[in-house]
């Protein structure tokens, strides 16, 4: 019956159509190292992103961008005139599903009053694939219109990169230190706000820490009306608060809940460092914390860690990768290395230290309790948290900080992502019927998760890009464009 079977899906490689019907632009064209009709991968490490061990010698076969068989190599039957690759024990793997990215790299004007974001649709789409994230969410927009530019040209083959969710632009309350975002100073204006960007095709919200209650509870009833999902970065509105409201998925795992935070006054924002001292003081084993994150459960609100970003706050984050380094711009890198010097410069465990540890146990404890964690990158902060290697840095830091092991850090990055989005059908797994979004990795992340930074292959429906031309196309570039 087996054979009768693989016989039936050999036989419908040869009356489907010629694979990818889209047409790669010369630039594009640089960076694909495979793009055949039908692509078979031999002697496999097998990850398939669900969360069970690792299978070796492991066959896979993709065609039309789809996965069509997997099974072991012996009962491979190759197709004729498939594409050979045989992977000699290397790691095939799910893409990386990806759900705090931007477009953007911070660009503060020091001494000025001020933050200012630098839009790079160049370098950070070329970025986020040869790491390996082959769906991205944009999770906050600053120029809106390129971020739809950057989608279609990609979508169009026009230029490498990964598939994206875009988010619209910011909704922010009543004031904000960024110029780039407007400023809604009321409920009715935050709901026209998402009506007006959803009709210029923006298919998730983001809400910012300006907003207050009102303003939230209308923001997330017009993005619900419209069947769409809200995410935030919060301040003035506590996390509890916000998940009574509806809020669909809360940004930063637990390190901008101010939920902890003494003395705080509903619709105001803490006192400076009361959240986070409070954060750091936690019993995280005690009933009142575990009774919060069950909320939290129970009101079906997912949680995205970005510990990568707030790990470029501490005291003891490591020396910068040398290779993220050389990819910046001058002034992107001198910006980094002189902030990097002042926060390394803190003598003993600071108050952030502390809350940082306590809000990656937590992270870990909602996942334990049935919740839904994802993860993602934000390439803000202190400059330093690039696309793709900040995203490798936010998966070890899942299995470091955490506490998870490098197969749950890998399901987290993988399948996770794909159930927050709503693409568990289509992508973050390898199972047949799949989109074939692969990863080949010359190492055993499933042993050690930092084996996902040797990423050489990235396959985006079916389409497998070198990894290393992509790396080296940005060298001297982030920052510039």
């Amino acid at each position: 019956m087996k054979r009768i079977l693989l016989a039936f899906i050999l036989v419908s490689f040869f009356i489907a159509p010629a694979f990818s019907q889209t047409t790669f632009s010369d630039e594009t064209k640089k960076y694909i190292e495979y793009n055949d009709s039908v692509t078979v991968f031999k002697n496999a490490l097998l990850i398939d992103g669900k969360g069970n061990d690792a299978k070796p010698h492991q066959s896979v076969i993709i065609s039309n961008g789809k996965i069509k068989w997997m099974g072991d190599d012996a009962t491979l039957q190759l197709p004729k005139g498939a594409k050979l690759i045989d992977l000699n024990g290397k790691a095939l793997m799910p893409g990386l599903v990806m759900l705090h990215e931007h477009m953007y790299i911070s660009a503060h004007d020091i001494g000025t009053r001020y933050l200012h974001l630098k839009q790079l649709p160049f370098t950070f789409p070329r970025l986020y694939l040869a790491a390996g994230a082959t769906t991205i969410r944009t999770c906050g927009s600053i120029e809106p219109y390129s971020d739809l530019r950057i989608k279609k040209d990609i979508d169009l083959g026009l230029l490498p990169g990964p598939s994206m969710e875009l988010t619209a632009p910011y909704i922010q309350g009543k004031s904000s230190n960024f110029p780039q975002m407007k400023e809604n100073k009321t409920p009715e204006e935050a709901a026209a706000f998402v009506n007006y960007w959803a009709d210029q095709g923006f298919t998730s919200f983001k809400a910012y820490m300006g907003v207050d209650k009102p303003i939230l509870k209308a923001a997330i009833d017009a993005v619900h009306k419209r069947k769409l999902k809200i995410t935030g970065h919060l301040d003035i509105v506590k996390y509890r608060e916000a998940a009574l409201l509806g809020m669909d998925n809360l940004e930063h795992g637990f390190m901008v809940s101010t939920d902890f935070a003494a003395g705080k006054k509903e619709n105001e924002k803490p006192e400076t460092g009361t959240a986070i001292k409070g954060l750091g003081n936690l019993d995280i084993q005690s009933d009142s914390v575990k009774q919060f994150i069950q909320f939290l459960i129970d009101k079906k609100t997912g949680i995205t860690s970005s510990l990568a970003v707030f790990e470029g706050a501490t005291s003891t984050q490591p020396l910068p990768v040398e290779d993220a380094v050389s990819a910046m711009s001058p002034d992107t890198r001198d910006f980094y290395l002189k902030r990097l010097v002042n926060t390394k410069s803190a003598k003993g465990i600071t108050d952030y230290d502390k809350a940082f540890a306590k809000a990656a146990k937590m992270e870990k404890l909602l996942n334990d309790m049935g919740g839904l964690l994802t993860v993602g990158t934000d390439p803000t902060g202190n400059g330093g948290t690039l696309a793709g290697y900040g995203n490798w840095r936010a998966i070890e830091l899942l299995v470091e900080a955490d506490g998870f092991t490098p197969l749950q850090a890998i399901k987290i990055a993988t399948q996770n992502g794909s159930v927050a989005l709503g693409f568990d059908k289509s992508v973050g797994t390898i199972e047949i019927g799949k989109s074939a979004d692969l990863l080949v990795i010359e190492g055993d992340p499933s042993k050690n998760i930092s084996d996902i930074r040797k990423v050489q292959y990235v396959f985006k429906n079916g389409v497998g890009y070198n990894s290393k031309k992509l790396f080296d196309s940005v060298k001297g570039k982030v920052g510039f464009n």
